[in-house]
């Protein structure tokens, strides 16, 4: 079958369907000739992307069954629904991918959790399919995927480029880890001092985390540029593999730049090679926001790290589910309840505005209601519910607009 590929177009894919295949393929038909009509930025490329594979399953691969599902899946995102990565149950894997897989899909979710599709929608979109497609192919044996090349390529612009120097420290911890000329392997201080980071972090739930590479001047700029990528880029895999939500590390390669230890060009500095960790994140206060506290300075939402571990929680379109990420955010908040002992606890339902009416006002309560009684049943408490459908920051399709907010009152 499929010696003939090279000559199937789109035109060939009903001729082959009747010929070849007892699967359904009116999915695949329709979505080969079909245009995402509403939804995000981020579901019109996951649209763009599904298709694109589609045809590539149909032209290339001749694999109907799976081209069904994977259409299915684009005309979903197309109509503007919430499309998830595949889950690992949905193949029967080799043992050994297993854990690689797993870890791999667990990065994206976090990915999305911290804003990924909002923030580049595209290289998103891309990193989901490539995902599926590694998926796939890990089932059928293939010991190199292209699609997980894929999948790791496009994985640093899913993490923040946000500098800590655009949050206000209210609370911060620093750490520095060297590395030996050239190099950018952790050694066992290094490991030691990350595993000190790693606590750090969960132990103060500080919402961004900053990581910065850098070299001292010897060998060229562009050279250093890369190696302080490299540097950044292990102690990042390192901070993960310790428990650190990748969504919220904020990640910087800055070469021979800001050099601790002055020196002129062309010169070995062993304190020059390093990279700097910061754990940024304000102390609970007092906001202006109706008089609330919300883990923001007292300024508003904002920063680098809009809702991470603070009082907000978001949903997928359409949806009113609390998935693991956002139980563990709000087991954090019944914490800070606890402890700062808030006079009232107000929970807020909001929507985006790409609903009717009708839907976001159900859905902005559901929200609230969903939110107020995993917060009873952590151990928390709630003194109102409301619900505030159609409320938004900016485009009409914000994935910041679908959220709750959590709200202390003083």
């Amino acid at each position: 079958m499929k010696s003939i590929t090279r000559w199937v177009g789109l035109s060939a894919v009903a001729a082959l369907a009747a010929c070849a295949m007892p699967a359904d393929v009116s999915d695949v038909q329709t979505i080969l000739g079909s245009k995402a009509t509403t939804g995000t930025p981020f579901t019109q490329a996951l649209f763009q992307e599904y298709q694109a594979y589609t045809k590539q399953q149909v032209q290339t691969e001749v694999e109907w069954v799976d081209a069904s599902e994977t259409a299915r899946k684009g005309l979903k995102a197309g109509a503007g629904e919430a499309v998830l990565p595949d889950e690992l149950g949905t193949r029967v894997l080799p043992a050994a991918t297993v854990p690689e897989l797993t870890a791999a899909r667990a990065r994206l979710m976090g990915y999305f959790q911290g804003g990924a599709t909002q923030r580049v929608p595209a290289a998103a979109a891309k990193a989901q399919v490539a995902f599926d497609c590694w998926l796939e192919q890990a089932a059928e044996g293939y010991a190199a995927s292209p699609c997980k090349a894929t999948f790791l390529a496009h994985e640093p612009i899913l993490k923040k480029a946000v500098g800590v120097t655009e949050v206000a420290a209210d609370v911060r911890r620093s750490f520095m880890v060297n590395f030996d000329l050239g190099s950018a392997k952790l050694s066992p201080q290094a490991l030691q001092t990350l595993k000190e980071a790693a606590a750090a972090q969960a132990q103060m739930y500080a919402p961004l985390v900053s990581v910065a590479g850098y070299t001292d001047t010897l060998g060229s700029a562009d050279a250093n540029l890369r190696l302080s990528r490299q540097r950044a880029d292990a102690v990042t895999a390192e901070l993960t593999k310790l428990g650190v939500n990748p969504a919220i590390i904020a990640e910087n390669a800055l070469g021979e730049s800001s050099l601790a230890v002055a020196t002129g060009d062309n010169k070995a500095e062993a304190k020059n090679r390093r990279v700097e960790i910061t754990l940024a994140g304000p102390t609970w206060s007092h906001g202006r926001y109706g008089g609330y506290a919300y883990g923001d300075r007292g300024h508003g939402w904002g920063g680098g790290y809009y809702g991470h571990n603070g009082f907000a929680v978001f949903f997928l379109p359409g949806s009113s589910r609390l998935g693991t990420a956002d139980i563990e955010r709000l087991k954090m908040v019944v914490a800070a309840q606890k402890n700062m002992k808030p006079k009232t606890v107000t929970v807020v339902g909001f929507t985006d505005q790409t609903g009717s009416a009708a839907t976001n006002a159900r859905l902005s309560r559901e929200r609230a209601q969903a939110v107020a009684a995993e917060i009873a049943k952590l151990g928390g408490s709630t003194t109102s519910v409301e619900a505030r459908p159609g409320e938004t920051w900016g485009s009409s399709y914000d994935g910041q607009a679908r959220r709750v907010e959590i709200l202390f009152g003083y």
